[in-house]
């Protein structure tokens, strides 16, 4: 079993099966195409998405439904595509996608806000995802009404 080395999170065992393939990595590190979803108890509901690549690279994210319960995914047919649907097709999100937002965390945790206009997108049966620009009318910079529960990774 691969053990993953992490600057937040220690030595991290995991099976191959449990990367998250990002063909095109996420905007602005798109030479970063390997992740690992973790969820700690003591955490939860929060998502540390963690690089296989780079020990130091972790993201914090948060479930879109946990952020705004009426949150509407429609992904555009070229995400659609990338991850395996058919262009008309919108797939179910928590049944067949798992969607999580990137969270910013200001430097002195004074402010926290959540990218519900281009969250991680993730086929749950591929263990594929994209970063999708989602159809609406949803800020990159949502502010976080629970600020105290946030902890940078």
């Amino acid at each position: 079993m691969p053990i993953l080395k992490t600057k937040f999170h220690g030595a991290i065992q995991y099976e191959p099966h449990q990367i998250l393939r990002i063909p095109d990595g996420l905007f602005g590190f798109p030479e970063e195409k390997d992740f690992l979803l973790l969820e700690l108890p003591s955490s939860r509901p929060l998502v540390f998405i963690q690089s296989v690549r780079s020990q130091k690279l972790c993201f914090l994210g948060l479930p879109v439904q946990v952020i705004d319960p009426g949150y509407k995914l429609l992904l555009r047919p070229e995400d659609l595509f990338a991850l395996g649907y058919a262009a008309k097709a919108q797939p179910v999100m928590g049944k067949e996608l798992l969607c999580i937002a990137i969270l910013t965390i200001g430097e002195q945790h004074e402010t926290a806000t959540a990218n519900m206009a281009a969250p991680l997108v993730i086929d749950i049966a591929g263990h594929r995802g994209i970063q999708a620009i989602v159809m609406g009318h949803y800020s990159p910079r949502h502010i976080l009404a629970q600020q105290e529960a946030l902890v940078a990774c």
